[in-house]
């Protein structure tokens, strides 16, 4: 089987750690490297974050630090209500347990990984965009390296942290724009597809009966969104949204998704629609000048059966 090789740039977060779970199961994928960027918490808290998940996991890997505030933003935002304090909701371990942190910083190693790969890479983008921009201004000669980039960020229709804007692009429109306007073949994973997909309350019992560690880390982590519903059984129904798993998934079950060819733009201004990703419908331009192939609709239940299958890999 030819792998897919990838780089996964994040910032755990409770859907970032279960992007990286499946990720790393999937025999399809090679990932090269997790670059970490300051987004749902701090940098420090995010690549602890992400070296506990790892060392749950067991997995051979590296791991990088990469920004730790966006370009041009002086209000720093972060999500620790959603995420928990460490970006884990309830799941602790023992730092002795910590995947070693690379002395390399993020930039470098994407650089590296890049200009010594014999093919494109992709990079599988699910928190702010100001690594990638880092990347693209400080070495736009490796654009044509970069096989695509798959992005969780964004929404046609809604945001999340604002109106208008969904917090990864919020947190760094600056760095979105630069990315979106950058050429490089783009899958964007916005809004509109990751509130479909759920977690459920229910299947959270599914989850802990799986009995492995990184189902026990999953289902701790999850437990920390479901805090925030009702107890008992009205709580069954309640969902949580998994987001960045869309942005792996779509690289091996294509078929899964349904999206659409379309041009987005960042806007970077605005006093109450900074962030938002903007697209152009209007019917004479619909086609032209696309610059993302946007998500617009998932399976559901092939998502969760995915995730699971996942989940039970690790035994």
């Amino acid at each position: 089987m030819k792998k897919i090789p990838i780089i996964l740039d994040c910032d755990p977060g409770i859907d970032d750690a279960l992007a990286l779970v499946v990720a790393y199961s999937l025999p399809q994928l090679d990932v090269k490297a997790v670059t970490c960027v300051a987004g749902n918490v701090s940098i420090e808290k995010v690549t602890n974050s992400a070296r506990a998940v790892l060392g749950t996991m067991g997995v051979k890997s590296k791991i990088y630090q990469g920004a730790s505030c966006p370009l041009m933003a002086v209000d720093v935002i972060e999500a620790a209500d959603v995420h928990g304090e460490t970006g884990l909701g309830y799941f602790k371990t023992d730092e002795k347990n910590w995947h070693p942190l690379e002395e390399m910083s993020a930039l470098d190693a994407q650089r590296k990984i890049l200009s010594e790969s014999d093919e494109p890479v992709t990079i599988v983008a699910v928190g702010p965009l100001t690594n990638i921009a880092i990347l693209i201004k400080a070495y736009p000669e490796l654009k044509n390296k970069i096989k695509q980039l798959s992005i969780m960020g964004g929404g046609l229709c809604t945001g999340n942290h604002t109106a208008a804007g969904e917090f990864n692009f919020l947190a760094d429109p600056e760095a979105a724009h630069i990315v979106f306007s950058s050429g490089v073949p783009i899958i964007m994973a916005g809004l509109d597809v990751t509130h479909q997909a759920r977690i459920y309350g229910k299947e959270i019992e599914e989850i802990v009966k799986v009995s492995n560690p990184v189902a026990d880390m999953m289902s701790k982590a999850m437990a920390f969104n479901f805090d925030r519903y009702k107890e008992g059984d009205e709580r069954d129904n309640e969902y949580v949204h998994m987001h960045d798993v869309c942005s792996i998934l779509v690289l091996v079950y294509p078929e899964i998704f349904k999206g659409q060819d379309l041009n987005i733009m960042i806007e970077t201004s605005g006093r109450y629609s900074r962030g938002y990703s903007l697209a152009d419908m209007r019917r004479d331009h619909k086609g032209k000048s696309t610059n993302a192939h946007v998500l617009l609709e998932i399976d559901r239940d092939r998502f969760y059966e995915e995730v699971m299958k996942s989940l039970k890999s690790y035994t």
